[in-house]
């Protein structure tokens, strides 16, 4: 009895795993969907929709060869559309009428660039002959080929969907075939082994005398019974519910074309701001990667890859100075993570041009004792990447004010904003009367100076060096204006914005009896004037960058400063 179900556990094995080969070709066919395009025209630049990349359901792989070093970027496809202009382009599609693929041709004959490195790519990759990626979707992912982006793109690409089946039958017929023949060799083994205990000693024993025979007749509407008929019928039994399952499992496997023919319905993640999470990582930390490596080397050129504005000046200054002198130390590196705060700028509703964008966000050294820094990070065109326009010191003591979540996003504010308190471009000339005045400036009553500690120390300052000044027969005076006319803003919850400025502090010293001179004593003043000192006076122009929080017009909240940064830009002899 035991080699007979042994012999159906194997024939259940054989057919088993017979029907998960015949199955799995099928199976897998209803799993996949593919779109195939040879590529025979020389542009540089290929782009897959959105809608192309949404034509069947599943998850979307992008191959592609044809070429060395093959560029793969996913990215918001109208972002993609800007990076690319006028440069001639490949937007891969399916004909409506026949539902073949089709690369459509844009000419604009623009001119070419490298796609390598671009901060608008959320994902990239470059690889050097044979290119097969899962692409990372979102509502409005796009995916740009290139190879270089001055020669040709890939000849062959392939975009695959690959749906997730809830069982994959193919698999579970191996193992269960497995096990079947797992459980037919146990079987087979324990009888044999009952044969040997059954088999008893080999010598001759007399029989014992036999009673008569009798033959029991065998009525013809009764059913044979024995190993062999048994064995029949179990085969058959076992058999038949593997056939039905086969059958049942090519005829789910055989027709494919309902699938082409569905609708998409899958629901993919909205980003409604400039970049993503890891995007922003990327980017910060390739731009402090820069900085330093400019700093290292004194490079204002390498430096102005990632910084612009305030940043840039009050840091190519620093390098003359430290090429001077070696007792001049470096500014404090930049702290790339962690991330505390993040505002990216919140995309708008209907978009019909590229528009200038702005990030700013918040890092603290986990490792050192440097206070919280401020970035303001700007990308003015889409070839361009993001630059470091402010870098301002947080002022201890203040409370940071609500913005929106980063993956919300902020709106953000023009110089000409007129639903704040006071027109930006005003905020450096007020605050500098505020600090050549005090408390008795006319504007004073607009900002909150209680726990400004940046106006006590420049107010008192200021007041030293009259006091200094005149004991030496000098005057000083101080001019403060605005330093740059990007000024950059974002509005927080409670429709106030944070707005980064730069402010350039003048002082003016002369000397008041004829015959005399005005001397300088700081090391870096030496340096840029080239001389100990002026007898017709001197200009010393200092470099704020300032970030204030400005309330809504008709509030009863003042202006309060959160965070200043300085930095010498120039001494130079009166005329």
């Amino acid at each position: 009895m035991r080699f007979v179900i042994a012999t159906v556990l194997l024939i259940s094995s054989m057919v088993t795993f017979v029907v998960g080969l015949a199955i799995k070709g099928p199976f897998e066919a209803a799993a996949e969907s593919r779109l195939t395009y040879k590529i025979e025209s020389p542009d540089s630049y290929v782009l897959i929709p959105h809608e192309t990349l949404t034509k069947f359901e599943g998850d979307v792989s992008v191959e592609a060869s044809g070429i060395k070093n093959i560029f793969y970027a996913d990215a918001r496809e109208q972002d993609i559309q800007y990076w690319i202009g006028t440069s001639n382009f490949l937007r891969l599609g399916v004909n409506p009428a026949n539902q073949k693929p089709v690369a459509l041709p844009i000419r604009a004959e623009g001119t070419n660039a490298s796609p390598v490195d671009s901060d608008l790519w959320r994902n990239q990759l470059v690889v050097k002959t044979s290119l097969l990626t899962k692409v990372a979707m979102f509502e409005d992912t796009g995916v740009l080929l290139a190879g270089d982006g001055f020669n040709r793109g890939p000849q062959n690409i392939n975009i695959i969907w690959k749906t997730d089946q809830p069982i994959n039958w193919p698999l579970v017929l191996f193992g269960l075939g497995a096990a079947f023949l797992m459980a037919s060799l146990i079987v087979n083994y324990l009888g044999f082994r009952n044969i040997r205990k059954l088999r008893g000693p080999r010598r001759r024993i007399p029989k014992a005398p036999t009673g008569p025979k009798y033959r029991r007749r065998i009525r013809a509407d009764v059913p044979k019974r024995g190993r062999r008929a048994s064995g029949r019928t179990r085969s058959k039994l076992a058999i038949l519910p593997v056939g039905i399952l086969t059958v049942s499992l090519l005829n789910g496997c055989a027709n494919t074309q309902a699938v082409e023919n569905a609708e998409v319905t899958t629901q993919f993640e909205k980003v409604g701001v400039v970049v993503t999470d890891s995007q922003l990582q990327r980017i910060v930390g390739d731009l402090a990667t820069k900085v330093k490596a400019a700093d290292t080397d004194k490079d204002w050129k390498a430096l102005a890859i990632r910084a612009a504005g305030p940043v840039l000046e009050i840091r190519k200054v620093r390098y003359l100075l430290q090429s001077k002198s070696k007792k001049i130390k470096a500014l404090p590196d930049i702290v790339a993570n962690p991330v505390t705060v993040s505002l990216p700028m919140q995309l708008p509703e209907e978009e019909t041009a590229w528009q200038p964008r702005t990030i700013m966000l918040v890092t603290k050294s986990e490792e050192t004792t440097q206070g919280p820094q401020l970035m303001v990070l700007q990308q003015q065109t889409p070839r361009e990447n993001y630059k470091l326009w402010y870098l301002i010191d947080l002022l201890p003591g203040n409370t940071f004010p609500e913005v929106a979540a980063q993956d919300a996003g902020a709106l953000t504010v023009e110089s000409d904003n007129a639903f704040l308190a006071t027109k930006l471009d005003t905020l450096p000339y007020k605050y500098g009367n505020v600090l050549n005045k005090g408390t008795s400036s006319t504007f004073a009553r607009e900002f909150d100076l209680k726990a400004d500690k940046f106006f006590e120390a420049r107010n008192a300052d200021q007041n030293a060096q009259k006091e200094d000044l005149k004991k030496v027969k000098a005057t000083i005076s101080f001019q403060h204006a605005l330093g740059d006319k990007n000024i950059s803003g974002m509005l927080t919850l409670k429709s106030g914005g944070l707005i980064a400025v730069a402010m350039t502090d003048t002082s003016i010293i002369k000397p008041t009896v004829r015959g005399s001179a005005v001397s300088v004593t700081q090391a870096e003043q030496k340096i840029l004037l080239n001389a100990p000192g002026s007898a017709t006076g001197l200009s010393i122009k200092y470099e704020n960058m300032l970030l204030f929080y400005v309330p809504i017009a008709g509030s009863n909240q003042r202006i309060k400063l959160l965070g200043a940064s300085q930095g010498i830009l120039s001494v130079k002899a009166l005329r």
